[in-house]
């Protein structure tokens, strides 16, 4: 079965990725507590409804001899992803740009690909901390909501898209920063669209 066009909530797909990202490098899947933990959540119920969720719409399956429980449908080749620097989640500072190694990810993410590493707290709420990489695929517009990699004045920042009533403005992900007017006729413009968030315990 071709699930690469079975829309998955956000939620859904991170859980995806993070099971893909174990069964590179453990050789498994997670276990459910293992997912919870990862994700913080309190209740181990609240992976089963996503991990039923994923089995309804292809992606996995039931494994009865896997101590897991779950396998995937597919084993999706990866893609190597190279990090090409730092990215505040906070207020804008001079982009860090340099060749620090790479990621591997799925390859059912597509484009020109590049990672960046996060520094600062203002995505917290969108599950984006500090210290994590997010994977950003090159474009130069988004569309409402998504989160992206903008240049302001020649400095970087990662945020929510908003566009309303001709204007746009980068939104944090955390009550502490304030939003940021993406003004026309200056050096504003978007890098990039967030496609996937990468954390490493």
């Amino acid at each position: 079965m071709d699930t690469r066009n079975i829309k998955l909530s956000p939620k859904q797909a991170k859980i995806l990725e993070f099971i893909e990202h174990q069964i590179s490098h453990a050789g498994r899947p997670p276990t459910l507590r293992e997912i919870a933990h990862y994700f913080q959540y309190s209740a181990v119920g609240t992976v089963q409804d996503h991990i039923q969720a994923l089995i309804k719409k292809g992606y996995l399956e039931k494994d009865e001899g896997s101590a897991c429980g779950i396998r995937l449908t597919y084993r999706s080749k990866s893609v190597t992803v190279p990090i090409l620097g730092m990215v505040p989640a906070g207020k804008p500072i001079e982009a860090i740009e340099s060749s620090s190694g790479s990621l591997t990810v799925p390859s059912r993410y597509r484009g020109d690909l590049y990672a960046l590493k996060v520094q600062g707290e203002s995505m917290i709420e969108a599950g984006i901390f500090d210290g994590d990489y997010v994977v950003v695929r090159k474009q130069s517009d988004a569309e409402d909501g998504e989160i992206v990699v903008a240049m302001i004045d020649g400095e970087a920042t990662v945020k929510y898209l908003e566009k309303k009533r001709g204007r746009l403005r980068l939104l944090p992900a955390n009550s502490k920063f304030k939003p940021i007017e993406l003004e026309s006729g200056r050096d504003n413009r978007i890098q990039g669209k967030v496609v996937s968030v990468q954390r490493y315990l």
